[in-house]
């Protein structure tokens, strides 16, 4: 594999890449039937450590949403916890890397339905990818695509094929000359980012919108709201958005597992602030980056350490 991580986790079993392969006739390939969650790992080389940043919260997402499309998922949160650090371990990760657990629908079958079809659970390591190109001050537009409503898809599930609708809205963006997406909701308010959440700051308040809002119930947006109540004794709110506040607050960032924060720097071709990485959301990143290797006493167990011992899974 060009990342260099052979073994991959299948079906209860640790397994060679190569050993891990689909049916172009698989059903998911066709529709998409699946869900999938993202973890991250990051190296501490004074620890001399791998830490992964809240496992048992993703493994509890990625359990209801299995729940959501009726897809049997036979080992608990916790089991998969210890499966993954196994795997990093087999694999002797000692960089930052992102980890993807996918359960989907792996039989060949050509009618359009969610049951009577074999499933299969995998997780795979590979190099923790560049964000947004890379760039430290994100530059977004409002996309034209609308984010897909609970109503027509459940948005609290990553689900495979739903992908595609913040895919063409970033693709759009990035075409346009922006590095990301912003996506409302079908009534026109503030959803959220194509892989990420929205936070603003106006004042001393931070908003983000409420779940309600066709929004993914994201593991980091609920440790950056944690830490604003906790690190800069701000409050942070969650209620619809306007577009128009994204225009003006005084202050934006995205967050996500890979991203984790990300400086929300312009929207729209208007300058957020005075268009440069706001204060707290720099402090926020540092606290977080720091949290994430354990060098930010308080957090411990939002991180389970690979190397040092056995698996012991940990959540917020």
């Amino acid at each position: 594999m060009a990342d260099g991580y052979d073994w991959m986790f299948v079906d209860g079993e640790f397994v060679h890449a190569d050993a891990a392969r689909v049916s172009i006739r698989s059903h998911v390939v066709s529709y998409g039937t699946g869900t999938f969650e993202g973890l991250r790992a990051t190296w501490s080389e004074p620890r001399h450590e791998l830490y992964v940043l809240d496992p048992l919260a993703k493994f509890e997402r990625f359990r209801r949403s299995a729940n959501v499309l009726g897809l049997p998922l036979l080992l608990s949160p916790v089991e998969l916890v210890e499966s993954t650090v196994e795997l990093l371990r087999r694999n002797d990760v000692r960089a930052d890397v992102y980890i993807r657990p996918l359960l989907f629908l792996v039989g060949e079958a050509l009618p359009v339905r969610m049951h009577d079809i074999e499933a299969r659970l995998a997780i795979y390591v590979v190099d923790l990818p560049a964000a947004f190109g890379g760039t430290d001050c994100v530059r977004a537009a409002v996309s034209s695509w609308r984010r897909i409503p609970d109503a027509s898809l459940p948005v609290r599930a990553k689900v495979i094929g739903s992908y595609v609708n913040p895919a063409l809205a970033k693709t759009d963006a990035v075409a346009a000359g922006f590095d990301e997406a912003i996506m409302l909701t079908a009534d026109g308010s503030v959803a959220e980012a194509t892989t990420a959440n929205v936070v603003l700051r106006r004042g001393d308040e931070w908003i983000t919108p409420p779940w309600t809002d066709d929004i993914l119930e994201g593991t980091t947006l609920q440790q950056v709201m944690t830490l604003i109540r906790r690190e800069l004794c701000e409050p942070v709110v969650q209620r619809t958005v306007d577009r128009s506040e994204l225009y003006v607050c005084d202050e934006a960032l995205l967050c996500a597992n890979a991203v984790q924060i990300a400086p929300l720097v312009e929207v729209d071709r208007r300058r957020i602030g005075d268009g440069m990485p706001g204060e707290r959301t720099l402090r926020l990143r540092e606290t977080l980056a720091s949290i994430a290797i354990r060098e930010h006493p308080g957090y411990e167990h939002w991180t389970t350490a690979v190397h040092g011992g056995a698996a012991t899974a940990n959540a917020a």
